[in-house]
């Protein structure tokens, strides 16, 4: 071999060997990449070797580590501040629940259980044939049951809507002396967000338990008394169940799933370029119904660990 093909063999030997430890390096990058997004963890040795990082997304999925994480996570959004009492909240216990036995997501509001503390003073998910997810819990019902002078669960309806399809409201008015009352939520400035809009407050708390006021700061629910209410499009709805059973079954509930999968695994809401990910996480969610489905997708997305 003379000294240009030398030259040239050393030369071609060093490009494949840079090549070669770029996409080693690239790889471990992802590897962590993943890790941490799904766990909180660095990865392990045999993922760290992975020639596909992102492969491991279904087992990471499955562990305590993410299953604890995206449960507290989810109570952070679905609550605006951390309970008073653990029973408080109940998103977290229930998200555990759900999570943990791979059960549709939307068995968080519509599943037949309720949260809430035993004899040994541990907050627990029971079954109940008549539970709503954690919405039925009683202790969330007190946490939202509100100020309304007539019993009006207004808070909770709201809360409803925020959870489930992400609906965000604004007040009009703090003012201290402000009209509460039917009568002033009637008036111009707030009656399309309570009586007008598509998800009227006050016509969804109309299907909701009625707060009770007793003594000593005591409260109590009583079924609600009024008839069935058209809101959301068209749709007529008579009890608190078919509420939020027509909201799950939405595409803004998908929506809104993929969305909170976007924050909990980048810190922020979707970019425009990401739009092919977000389509394909609505797809697999809508297909397979499952949260782990739609984390997974974004995750295994090529442009994750770019």
């Amino acid at each position: 071999m003379n000294r240009l093909s030398m030259v040239i063999a050393l030369f071609a030997s060093s490009a494949v060997l840079a090549q070669t430890t770029d996409e080693l390096e690239k790889r471990e990058r992802c590897a962590v990449r993943v890790s941490i997004a799904l766990t909180g963890k660095a990865p392990t040795p045999d993922m760290l070797s992975s020639v596909d990082p992102q492969s491991r997304a279904d087992t990471l999925i499955d562990t305590t580590d993410f299953i604890e994480r995206y449960a507290r996570f989810i109570n952070t959004q679905f609550n605006r501040a951390p309970g008073a009492s653990a029973e408080e909240d109940a998103p977290y216990y229930l998200a555990w629940e759900v999570l943990q036995k791979r059960k549709p997501w939307k068995e968080l509001f519509i599943g037949a259980y309720r949260v809430e503390k035993n004899a040994a003073d541990t907050v627990v998910v029971v079954p109940d044939p008549e539970g709503l997810g954690y919405f039925s819990s009683r202790a969330w019902l007190k946490r939202y049951a509100g100020n309304e002078p007539n019993g009006v669960l207004l808070s909770a309806a709201y809360r409803i809507f925020n959870n489930t399809i992400g609906l965000k409201l604004v007040p009009s008015t703090n003012a201290p002396d402000a009209d509460i009352t039917a009568a002033g939520r009637s008036a111009v400035g707030c009656r399309g967000c309570h009586y007008d809009g598509m998800f009227a407050l006050d016509l969804a708390a109309s299907v909701l338990p009625k707060r009770i006021d007793g003594t000593g700061g005591a409260i109590t629910f009583e079924p609600p008394t009024s008839a069935p209410v058209t809101m959301m499009g068209g749709h007529t709805v008579g009890s608190m169940r078919e509420l939020v059973t027509t909201l799950v079954e939405s595409e803004s509930f998908r929506f809104r799933t993929c969305r909170l999968a976007f924050n909990f695994l980048f810190g922020r809401n979707e970019n425009r370029c990401e739009a092919p990910a977000f389509d394909r996480c609505m797809k697999e969610f809508r297909s397979e119904q499952t949260l782990q489905a739609a984390v997974a997708s974004i995750v295994k997305d090529p442009a994750f660990c770019q």
